[in-house]
């Protein structure tokens, strides 16, 4: 008898048989229980994890002896010849070579005779995602109403492929990929009926390979038996499968850790020495500072995937990293896996980017940076005097050139040393000359407001001869100094109006169009009342809408903090420009005076 591999010698036979896929055969097994098997399934999910297996175990169960059910005996004729491929009641075709509309044609009819033998007449189409469009157009009826003998089984690897229509007209089952322990426990299983002696160091190996298939699990350890024979052991596998050490990813990690560029250079020379491709270093290096972020958390060191001495090695090392050092390394490592596989030099990207790797600097916690920060402020502190000290020489200097001239608020009893009986210095206002404007303007000595050195010792005599009390401006609630114009008469306003207009012209030609004719009629406090040649309302909105413009050009011309009110014009007083232009002139003089004038009114250009 010819040698029957692992994958297919041992490919389960019944719905218990199947491993990792506990919700698709708890799901199954219950319709046969309800009687609720569906006209049509979809089964999706990666290679290797038993699609076309449980489609199989799911016909021979449709068409098991005495009626439908779950439990049959998968040694009877009918579930021998549907295992292997030879029953007339069972049609199983592959998508990717009978794609096109006319075999869906032959599937169509054949599936209106009934089944010569069986309960049901089953189609499985393997690789369903590689048929064309029209083949699925000419799918969807008989798929949505099928005979009742009919049913229809879809596998696939690329469920995106699959039109919409045809997935919405049959139940869909995600296979999982199956996880590292059940491959192992399956793989245990199977030597043990084998004879073959194992260590599991060498089972994980094989688990880690195939990557979440079983049967690339069966495929790997086929290859291993046939280079170890009757005895696997963790040396040998890893010479069997080419697989990189442990330790030569612990030599690199410790190569980036210590700056060591020699070490770092020899460690690429092994992994070269291996011949494995670089994409699966950069993947098992990755992997490797998985590990190492998992062994720096505390429940993290259970989901290592490997034995006890391998997990002790990773928790030792990883406490030498900051995990934020790993997580830089893991992004670069990302970065460039998306990259080599098209490079013309994969290693030589490789040696790059581990260069790159090994000049990057320590991350440095940002608690850490404020914290050194904040000691070197302190120390600065020491040197030079406190604000509270400063207050006080400000303090010493006023006193000494003349404390009968400062308000109470300000003055300070020389008596007393204690802090407590001098008067809370709230605000001072500090007026410079003129001469020295340009280095200290407008020095306001508040609460947490202090004179450099620098300017105190400079400035001292000046600051002292130009200290003076601000009645009626100080403002005790509000800690704030309260800036007024000084006083204006409404003759002063009348005589600077005009320079007041030009002003408004250069910054808003068409506001001092309507101000032309503008007087002044009242001062109310801060603001100038003036009444404008206009009876529209739209001109008054004008004005307020530049209201900032004009207020800052009347604190220039008349003092800070000067306002303004306006009034409109009284109709029987007012003509408007124009027709006082026509009145009082010719025709021509008229014409170019209303041109003008219209000019004016509008800011606008004349264009000859």
């Amino acid at each position: 008898m010819s040698y029957k591999v692992l994958s297919l010698k041992w490919r389960p036979q019944t719905f218990d048989d199947i491993v990792g896929q506990d919700h698709v055969t708890k799901t199954l097994i219950n319709a046969f229980k309800l009687d609720r098997v569906a006209q049509g399934y979809m089964f999706t999910g990666p290679r290797g994890v038993g699609k076309t297996t449980t489609a199989r175990i799911l016909s021979r169960a449709l068409n098991a002896e005495g009626g439908a059910k779950y439990d049959f005996d998968p040694t009877s004729n009918l579930s021998l010849e549907i295992a292997e491929g030879r029953a007339l009641d069972v049609l199983e075709i592959d998508g990717a070579s009978n794609r096109g509309i006319e075999e869906i044609r032959n599937l169509r009819e054949q599936i209106k005779f009934a089944p010569m033998v069986g309960n049901y007449k089953v189609i499985i189409i393997d690789e369903v995602h590689m048929l064309t469009n029209p083949a699925f157009n000419a799918l969807l009826r008989t798929l949505e109403e099928p005979p009742a003998h009919g049913k229809f089984i879809f596998c696939t690897t690329d469920i995106h492929k699959v039109p919409a229509t045809i997935i919405s007209r049959c139940q869909r089952f995600d296979f999982n990929r199956i996880s590292t322990d059940t491959i192992i426990s399956r793989i245990n299983f199977i030597l043990d009926k084998e004879s073959v002696s194992y260590d599991l160091d060498s089972l994980q190996i094989i688990a880690r390979k195939a990557d979440g298939s079983m049967r690339d699990a069966l495929s790997i350890l086929d290859q291993v038996i046939s280079f170890c024979g009757s005895e696997i052991n963790y040396d040998k596998t890893v010479i069997a499968l080419g697989v990189i050490p442990t330790d030569l990813y612990f030599d690199y990690t410790n190569a980036l850790l210590s700056k060591n560029g020699g070490e770092l250079l020899s460690s690429l020379n092994k992994f070269l020495s291996f011949g494995v491709p670089a994409e699966e270093v950069v993947n098992g290096i990755s992997n490797h500072i998985k590990s190492l972020l998992y062994a720096q958390i505390d429940k993290g060191k259970d989901l290592l995937d490997m034995n006890q001495e391998n997990k002790k090695k990773y928790i030792v090392h990883s406490s030498n990293w900051d995990n934020r050092d790993l997580l830089r390394c893991t992004q670069v490592l990302m970065d460039v896996s998306s990259h080599i596989r098209r490079s013309d030099d994969p290693y030589l990207l490789l040696e790059f980017t581990s260069l790159k790797l090994l000049e990057m600097d320590k991350s440095v916690s940002i608690e850490s940076l404020l914290a050194s920060t904040s000691n070197e402020s302190d120390e600065d502190s020491l040197s030079n005097n406190t604000n509270e000290e400063r207050i006080e020489k400000v303090q010493e200097i006023v006193v000494k050139n003349d404390d009968t001239n400062l308000p109470e608020n300000v003055r300070v009893d020389e008596k007393s040393n204690d802090k407590n009986k001098r008067e809370d210095i709230s605000e001072v206002e500090i007026e410079v000359s003129s001469d020295k404007k340009d280095e200290v303007k407008n020095i306001d000595i508040i609460d947490q407001k202090v004179l450099s050195d620098s300017i105190i010792e400079e400035n001292s005599e000046t600051i002292i001869e130009n200290i003076k009390p601000k009645e009626n401006y100080f403002d005790n609630e509000s800690k704030t100094v309260t800036k007024t114009s000084k006083k204006i008469d409404l003759k002063t306003i009348k005589e600077k109006w005009q320079i007041f207009i030009d002003s408004v012209h250069i910054k808003k030609p068409s506001i001092a169009s309507i101000l032309d004719k503008s007087e002044p009629i009242e001062v109310s406090g801060p603001d100038i009342v003036f009444e404008i040649n206009s009876t529209l309302d739209f001109h008054v909105s004008m004005i307020e809408k530049n209201r900032d413009i004009i207020n800052e050009i009347l604190s220039e011309e008349y003092g800070i903090g000067t306002s303004f009110k306006v009034l409109k014009g009284s109709e029987k007083n007012n003509k408007s420009s124009v027709e006082q232009v026509l009145t009082d002139s010719t025709d021509s003089e008229q014409d170019e005076k209303v041109r003008d004038k219209v000019v004016d009114l509008f800011d606008g250009e004349i264009l000859t």
